[in-house]
């Protein structure tokens, strides 16, 4: 009898540890909890950031707290605090009206100054683990975390506590000794390893197009661009269309035509032509972002000297929400090597907006 019941508290055990490693969130994943954004990349890293909506939409806070973490047993956890304006005292800061203890603000280290994309940044990173969690378990109790004397700094901390649940499930450590938010008896050894990243093939570059090559490819890429029936407005005016023109291999090249802009956005039509002549429209083979977009709104670049292809589309004009997206050209095919998206618009510069795609570096490089 005391065997069988060894037994099943075995099977028990090992089907509720299978259960707790099968249900690991699928990635890429960007989701809004109350004031909190959460977004996890393709290789399972974790991101974050406080993002406050209020009661009539987003709003802007001077300050904003970032949590990352990496996935695998041994990922790296990470508190940054950026504060945009005039730098304050630390001491300034209260926790629901309180004044932090000395031991949490000793952790907030100072780090180089970075500008952001309106005003400069102060950001202060919180990197020993021990220290981190320590601020977490203050945090997650709490209301909010404000600058004294500056009603437009503070982090609401509302939707904090999903935004760590989703963390640990994305990255499988949901009742194990690692999770941020709800440890428990799993050991570290239970969390799955972080994902293997993708080797993206290196960019071989390509020789210079000709004057005349040049010439050929932005009347042909212009009059693809141009709509085959006129706009019924008698008083429309087709702007010029701006059409971009680069090498991609001694046989290929790539043009970018940009039209109907408005102050920050425009269509953008990417495309692949030989380098003959006459140039022969060519299928451009580039892989899709992992979720829905706004392709072919915003705007688009070629660089030719790193084979990287950007993308963009902002929300609004001072750029601090929408997405953006790069990829590689390895000679054959455009591969997705980064891609961010904001859904909120907070005052935050597009390299704070949450990762969703990562890359390995590219072989020879």
């Amino acid at each position: 009898m005391l065997q069988r019941t060894l037994i099943a508290l075995l099977l028990v055990s090992a089907a509720g540890q299978a259960l707790a490693q099968n249900t690991v969130e699928k990635v890429p994943v960007l989701r809004q909890t109350k004031d909190w954004i959460t977004g996890c990349d393709n290789l399972r890293n974790c991101h974050a950031l406080s993002a406050p909506s209020g009661e009539h939409g987003t709003q802007y806070s001077a300050l904003t707290l970032h949590v990352q973490r990496r996935a695998g047993a041994d990922g790296p956890l990470e508190i940054r605090l950026d504060q945009r304006g005039e730098p304050a005292e630390l001491s300034a800061l209260r926790l629901d009206g309180q004044p932090l203890e000395p031991s949490l603000l000793e952790a907030l280290v100072l780090l180089p100054e970075k500008k952001g994309a309106q005003t400069e940044v102060t950001r202060y990173e919180i990197a020993d683990p021990a220290r981190a969690r320590q601020w977490l378990e203050r945090l997650r109790n709490a209301a909010e975390l404000r600058l004294a004397g500056n009603d437009e700094a503070w982090v609401p901390l509302n939707g904090l506590s999903a935004a760590l649940l989703l963390m640990d499930a994305v990255q499988g450590r949901v009742d194990g000794v690692t999770a941020l938010w709800r440890p428990g008896p799993r050991a570290a050894s239970e969390v799955p390893a972080r994902p293997l990243p993708a080797q993206l093939r290196a960019y071989p570059g390509a020789p210079a197009l000709t004057q005349a090559e040049r010439t050929r490819l932005s009347a042909a890429a212009a009059k693809l661009a141009t709509p085959a029936t006129p706009n019924d407005d008698e008083d429309y005016v087709a702007a010029e269309p701006q059409v971009e023109v680069y090498p991609l291999t001694a046989q290929r090249a790539l043009t970018v035509v940009l039209s109907d802009c408005a102050a920050y956005t425009c269509d953008y039509q990417i495309s692949s032509w030989s380098r003959s002549d006459p140039p022969q429209w060519k299928a451009l083979h580039r892989q899709a972002v992992p979720m829905d977009n706004a392709d072919g709104s915003g705007g688009a670049h070629y660089d030719p000297k790193t084979g990287v292809l950007s993308t963009y589309y902002l929300t609004r004009g001072i750029g601090d929400c929408g997405e953006t997206a790069q990829w590689l050209f390895d000679g054959e095919t455009f591969q997705l090597s980064d891609y961010r998206k904001m859904p909120t618009c907070n005052g935050l510069s597009s390299g704070d907006w949450p990762r969703l795609w990562s890359i390995a570096p590219p072989a020879g490089r």
